[in-house]
Formats: structure tokens, sequence, C-alpha cells
């Protein structure tokens, strides 16, 4: 009997292996171009929600197809994603809703308000 119930543990845990592999993306399953562009999320990856890796990997499959530019500002944005804390992340899932959910116009005046904002303070910390 002991030896069923060990038998029934192992192939569970298997069972809950083989989901888990089936819904979320391995780290191992990557190209190694998509491992050089996620690098900052390498520690983290296998606690990112299933939604966040199929999302990054093809992002980061599309990245060698962007401009130079656009790539750029990709790593920039993953490499702050990666440093925030789920809470943050999560504030900016539903920051992200919220605008989405806006009529047209209105996202369109808040992001140009939001884009000047942004653009002013920056050239504040370039100042002297």
């Amino acid at each position: 009997m002991q030896r069923i119930c060990h038998l029934f543990f192992a192939l569970l845990l298997m069972w809950a292996g083989v989901l888990h592999a089936a819904n979320g993306v391995q780290w191992s399953s990557l190209t190694s171009a998509q491992r050089e562009v996620l690098a900052p999320m390498a520690s983290q990856w296998g606690t990112l929600p299933v939604e966040d890796q199929h999302h990054f990997s093809a992002m980061a499959a599309r990245l060698p197809n962007m401009p130079a530019e656009k790539q750029a500002r990709m790593r920039e944005r993953l490499n702050r994603w990666a440093a925030w804390t789920p809470e943050q992340r999560e504030k900016a899932r539903e920051n992200y809703r919220r605008l989405q959910a806006m009529p047209v116009e209105e996202r369109k005046q808040w992001l140009q308000k939001m884009h000047h904002r942004h653009k002013a303070s920056r050239i504040h910390s370039i100042e002297p």
C-alpha cells in the first residue's frame, strides 16, 4: 500500500510539472538570442506570471527585427521592469488596463499630457 501511495505521489508530481511546463515558457526553451535579451529577468523568470512569460518571450523574438532605436527602448523598459517589485508591476498592469478602457480621444489627450510631463522632467534633471 505504501508503495502504491509513493507511486501515486510521484505520478501526481510529474503531472503537475507537465502542466506547469505546458502553460509557462521554460527558460531553457528560449533561444540564446531571447535569453540574451531577457537576461535581466533570468533569476525571476520562473516566478513571472505565465502571461508575462509569453509576452516577454514573444517580444524578445521580435526584437532583432526592430529598428535600433526601438530595440534600445525595449531593452531599457525590460531592465526597468526587471527591477520593479511585484507590487509595482501589478500597479503598472492596472494603469495599463485603465488606460485601455478610456475612450480613444481621452486616452490620446492623457498620453500627450504625460509625454510632455516626462519630457519636462527629463529636461529639468539634465539642467545644472
